[in-house]
């Protein structure tokens, strides 16, 4: 950013007080455009084209069936609907893949469905939360650390997890199958430990039926394969609590992998129910029904699907195992507009096993009668397939085929398996590239506009845009903001301005900075944009003190602004309070898209500002935190992102800059500014061009966000991309290194972006370290500053 002073009068033409107030500000000229652009893009911006939002449907998990509600709504969009999908897990692992997957014949992207992905194909929210409860009465699903997000509809299909809670002390003892990432970086880290100290090892899978054999044999393939001989070492017992194997299955299914498990050398113990286990200092013990025990090394828990509790303690009618009931629609026998598929479910008019292929079938029919409860038309009912094609796999790349009383083996019956598998998978990650067209709503005679035509014939603009006044109270009676004593006047007692006391001996800062939004949960674009509009007061030196809120609220019915408002605030607060700073007011207004931005005021000890011109000779370059943020917000718009990419450039984005601007400063920086709209080189060059000096930039040292290099190799960039990079005629050798794979992360908008900071040579390393040890892991020595005659930056 440009280090210039200027003065601004603020005034709006329609604009609804938090406090608000015409001001004076001195800061970075570039913190201005995104205001300006703002009130340019408001005239400019047709309402009719956006359709108001009016009816929120939830969807609880990312499970199989909720997969098939979600792609629909890609391809079929109800309008008026706004969908929220609230998942622990970002990329949802397909159950048929994970005995293969264990056992080493895929990888990790093959199994797994990328949630963020599917929801921005479909334009629906993915939170990425878990959820602790449901208030049926408010219709709020209760998450952990943020606001509750309320709905109208609600779906829940969170899949189940062995039953842990059957056997006394079994939740501290061993690992269960599920939840299937937690066992993956177990058995990584198992078979790893394996190879570097190969000793003996006792090996009990706990369970009978057709996931614990199916874990068994990859488990023994898997060691076999990467062990070889080591692996003879390995005694593996399968603990089968019922009189038989597979009890489920046919006899000549039972017999097929009875053999199969012999031949493996895996012991098979039936009526050895485990009823306790305890942790020894030899190891594991398992206490049995009949008073027996066994000591083992390790302990895999595969035994019969288990509810989590929260769902039997909202007061759904669940059944004595807590799984919730639902009647032939899939819907709620105790509430109407709650729906539940797959292993959570209790299908109380016919039980059905626990598996992902009732799942699978069942999502077709959630989906379509989700479809049409929200638009008002009668539930069809759903019919479990009293017999399917069963194909389990036998460790190596074999399996045995049943249907019915029928049952057949061989390496036929895996290649079946895995095309079977790999079509289901690609039905959710080759997904089409669509804009689907909102159909009118003369087009849906039973359309959820019909409920509020109003909403969809004029938005007004000037006052006639602001948030209406109740909204803003019930939202701002809900935030617990923290006061300062140095505000007079502020949110504890709102008039028509806030008024603050400056305090004394202090310099006073401003600076203001506004986004679209670039992520579909208000909660975390609260909290990441406070975090980036803070950055400005830290990289100076000082600290924030206190924040006007500037907000934009797509256009909805009442209860779903207030909704979006309340998970933007709570997100704001959360933030703000986190690095106590004050929210003193701000200015509101309905808008087509979801927007937010902060004008913070921070202090500082007079002749104690940290500018960007005070470098020198042979200082050491040192940037806080990784780049590629505006390469993987491209791509993840198109879809084209990795889930894990973005949920890691988020938590990136989630760390404040206060901790570092901390550290600096306690090993001498002499100068600082955050990494922003301009790219690294952008705000390289102000630095270097206010102290009039060069410097020399380690291409391979630079720290890079995962996934930001393949996403710049496939060409997504930021729109900015293109203003940034005429930075480069400031490069002594860019044609050396134009094809270097960082090179365009150079010029890479950032948001929410690190501090690039100079420190004295001798300092640097320690600074460094004290960063990786504090919030900043990658941080790193980026390059040094040399005396020129002219404002250059080398490449090395």
């Amino acid at each position: 950013m440009l280090r210039n002073v200027f003065s601004l009068s603020i005034t709006t033409i329609s604009h609804r007080k938090f406090a608000f107030f015409d001001y004076t500000c001195s800061g970075h000229s570039d913190t201005i455009a995104p205001f300006i652009n703002l009130q340019i893009k408001s005239h400019l911006m047709d309402p009719l084209q956006t359709q108001a939002q009016t009816t929120d449907l939830v969807l609880i998990g990312g499970g199989h069936s909720h997969l098939a509600v979600i792609k629909r709504l890609g391809m079929q969009p109800i309008p008026g609907l706004r969908v929220t999908v609230i998942s622990k897990d970002i990329h949802t692992p397909y159950s048929g893949m994970m005995p293969g997957l264990i056992a080493g014949h895929y990888h990790y992207d093959d199994t797994h469905i990328d949630l963020r992905k599917l929801c921005q194909f479909a334009g629906v929210r993915l939170f990425h939360s878990e959820v602790t409860d449901i208030n049926l009465d408010r219709q709020q699903v209760v998450c952990n650390n943020r606001a509750p997000q309320r709905y109208d509809w609600l779906s829940i299909n969170i899949g189940s997890q062995p039953n842990l809670s059957s056997i006394v002390g079994a939740d501290a003892v061993g690992i269960a199958i599920k939840p299937i990432n937690s066992f993956l970086k177990y058995w990584q880290k198992l078979t790893e430990s394996l190879q570097q100290q190969p000793q003996p090892l006792s090996l009990a899978i706990v369970g009978g039926g057709a996931a614990s054999v199916e874990v068994t044999l990859a488990i023994q393939y898997q060691l076999q394969r990467r062990l070889g001989t080591i692996a003879d070492q390995i005694t593996i017992d399968l603990l089968c609590g019922t009189e038989q194997l597979l009890p489920t299955h046919n006899k000549r299914v039972r017999h097929t992998l009875s053999q199969l498990l012999a031949q493996r050398h895996v012991t098979v113990k039936l009526n050895c129910k485990v009823i306790e286990a305890r942790k020894k200092s030899n190891g594991k013990q398992l206490i049995f029904s009949d008073g027996t025990t066994s000591t083992i090394d390790e302990v895999i828990w595969a035994i019969h699907a288990g509810s989590p509790p929260w769902p039997q303690q909202t007061g759904l009618a669940c059944d004595s195992n807590g799984f919730i009931s639902v009647n032939q629609c899939l819907q709620s026998i105790s509430h109407n507009n709650v729906f539940a598929a797959g292993d959570i479910a209790h299908f109380s008019t016919q039980p059905i096993a626990k598996s992902g292929v009732y799942a699978v079938r069942a999502g077709q029919f959630l989906s379509d009668n989700l479809h049409r409860a929200i638009t008002g038309a009668p539930l069809k009912p759903y019919h479990p397939q009293q017999r399917f094609l069963s194909l389990l796999m036998a460790g190596d790349k074999t399996a045995v085929a049943s249907h019915g009383p029928f049952s057949l083996s061989g390496q036929w019956a895996w290649r079946w398996k895995d095309a079977i598998d790999r079509k289901f998978m690609a039905s959710y990650q080759d997904l089409p590239r669509l804009n689907p067209v909102m159909l009118s709503t003369s087009d849906k005679p039973n359309s959820l506009q019909s409920k509020d035509v109003a909403l969809n014939t004029m938005r007004c603009g000037g006052c006639g845009a602001k948030i209406g006044n109740p909204v803003l109270q019930r939202v701002m009676a809900k935030l617990d903001s923290i006061h300062n004593p140095d505000i007079v006047i502020g949110l504890n007692a709102p008039d028509d301005t806030a008024v603050i006391n400056p305090p004394a001996g202090k310099q006073w800062l401003q600076t203001v900075d506004y986004f679209r939004t670039f992520i579909d949960d208000p909660y975390l674009l609260g909290k990441i944009v406070t975090n980036h509009c803070l950055s400005d007061i830290y990289a100076m030196g000082a600290t924030p003190h206190s924040a006007l809120a500037i907000v934009t609220i797509p256009y909805a019915s009442e209860q779903l602004v207030e909704d979006t408002l309340l998970q933007l605030m709570s997100g704001a607060i959360d933030s703000l309070n986190e690095q106590n700073t004050a929210l003193i007011g701000g200015h509101s207004s309905e808008g087509a898209e979801l927007g937010f931005g902060l004008s913070v005021n921070g202090t500082i000890d007079k002749n104690r500002l940290l500018t960007k011109g005070a470098l020198s000779d042979g200082q050491m370059l040192i940037l806080t935190k990784p780049l590629g943020t505006g390469t993987l917000l491209a791509a993840n718009m198109q879809g084209q992102a990795q889930g894990r990419w973005i949920e890691n450039a988020l938590q990136q984005m989630l760390i404040s800059n206060r901790q570092a601007a901390n550290i600096i400063h306690q090993y001498q920086a002499c100068a600082c500014t955050d990494i922003t709209g301009f790219g690294l080189l952008g705000h390289l060059i102000e630095m270097l061009t206010a102290a009039n000096v060069s410097a020399n930039l380690t291409l391979d040292q630079l720290p890079i966000l995962e996934g930001a290099i393949d996403c710049v190799a496939n060409g997504w960039l930021s729109s900015l991309q293109p203003d940034n990079i005429r930075a480069a005629h400031n490069l002594t050798n860019s044609e050396d290194f134009n094809k270097h794979p960082s090179y365009p992360l150079l010029f890479d908008p950032q948001t929410s972006g690190g501090l690039l900071t100079a420190v004295p040579a001798e300092l640097a390393q320690q600074c460094v370290l004290a960063l990786q040890q504090g919030d900043c892991p990658q941080a790193a020595i980026i390059g040094s500053i040399k005396r020129s005659d002219s404002v250059t930056v080398t490449l090395i």
